[in-house]
């Protein structure tokens, strides 16, 4: 036990005091009673009051000093949860059938997938509170551009300046982005809630969905949990070429038959990746896509018991001393009424 104010345990000295003066004073009433009024009265009930007012003083001089215990808890660790963020950049992600937040417009500008990608990215950034985080990249191939850390202002200073320049390779393979996802798991080699976040628009260049379900497959026998969030409109929409600066539409990209590109978000691969590993899916049309998808993360890590840590806490008893004081006085006045 501890004492957060002892400077006040020097109202104890009143304790002893007001027992002898009101002992005194049972003492006198009685003979008072004997004396005036010739009737015998008993001293106990005057004693017991004097015991229950005396205890109910001493409680809250105790309670002034504001004592407190030590225990041990089991709460959840948050820092026992990696989050690693997976942004497509293939050339479909410039397409412009995503709006952006009003807030992120001054930042990003042009409404493409990309941008929408990024702000929901720099959305969950903003509500981590311990978690390690990673990034990486992908298209045809996943590069790794964040390792594990928890300096979220680099993570939002990379997230915030992906550009065109990035985006080389026309095409998005969610398989390769699986296991690229994965892989930066199992080098780090450490214990904690395995958290992958796609954010896709579901396009993937190989025909067949085997290899995409496969390595989800098997990054969920890894304990990793996929959650992936779709980004863009279910209509297909023409991918822009933009001038230099940005400002203006000058082409749209066409394939080697000389037609236009048309892209749309394609949400089944998504959620079959989601299903697979356990996770869930999400769009990122969704006003409160984020925070619906950082209570899923929290949700499934709770489950899992290497996220739990036992913390020394302490329990203030000044509230309880104070209750139990207000009971003894009630009391003591009850019985010498």
């Amino acid at each position: 036990m501890a004492l957060d104010a002892p400077s006040y345990l020097w109202l104890l000295l009143i304790v002893p005091v007001f027992v002898c003066a009101s002992t005194l004073w049972a003492r006198r009433v009685v003979a008072w009673h004997e004396i005036f009024a010739r009737v015998r009265r008993g001293r106990s009930r005057l004693y017991l009051q004097t015991v229950l007012l005396g205890l109910a003083l001493f409680v809250v001089s105790v309670a002034v000093a504001r004592p407190k215990v030590q225990y041990e808890r089991t709460v959840f660790n948050r820092s026992g949860i990696d989050v690693v963020l997976g942004i497509d950049v293939s050339k479909s992600m410039l397409a412009e059938d995503a709006s952006l937040p009003a807030e992120a417009e001054h930042n990003f500008g042009i409404a493409n997938r990309l941008n929408r990608a990024r702000c929901f990215a720099l959305d969950i950034l903003s509500r981590l509170r311990g978690e390690r985080i990673g990034v990486f990249l992908f298209a045809s191939k996943g590069v790794e551009v964040v390792p594990f850390t928890r300096d979220y202002g680099f993570c939002r200073y990379v997230l915030t300046y992906i550009n065109d320049a990035e985006i080389t390779v026309p095409g998005s393979d969610l398989g390769e982005a699986l296991q690229t996802g994965s892989s930066m798991f199992e080098e780090d080699g450490t214990q904690a809630a395995r958290i992958l976040v796609l954010l896709s628009d579901g396009e993937d260049i190989r025909p067949e969905p085997s290899f995409f379900t496969e390595s989800a497959t098997v990054a969920a026998k890894k304990g990793v949990r996929v959650f992936t969030v779709g980004i863009g409109s279910g209509k297909g929409v023409l991918i822009p070429v933009r001038s230099a600066d940005g400002t203006k539409i000058v082409n749209h990209y066409i394939d080697e038959k000389g037609d236009h590109l048309k892209t749309r978000l394609e949400q089944g691969p998504l959620k079959t990746i989601a299903k697979t590993t356990g996770g869930e899916y999400f769009s990122a049309a969704e006003p409160n896509g984020p925070e619906a998808l950082m209570k899923s993360i929290l949700r499934e890590a709770r489950d899992l018991a290497y996220t739990k840590a036992t913390e020394s806490a302490w329990m203030e008893l000044a509230p309880f001393l104070f209750l139990c004081g207000v009971v003894l006085f009630g009391w003591g006045m009850w019985v010498g009424r």
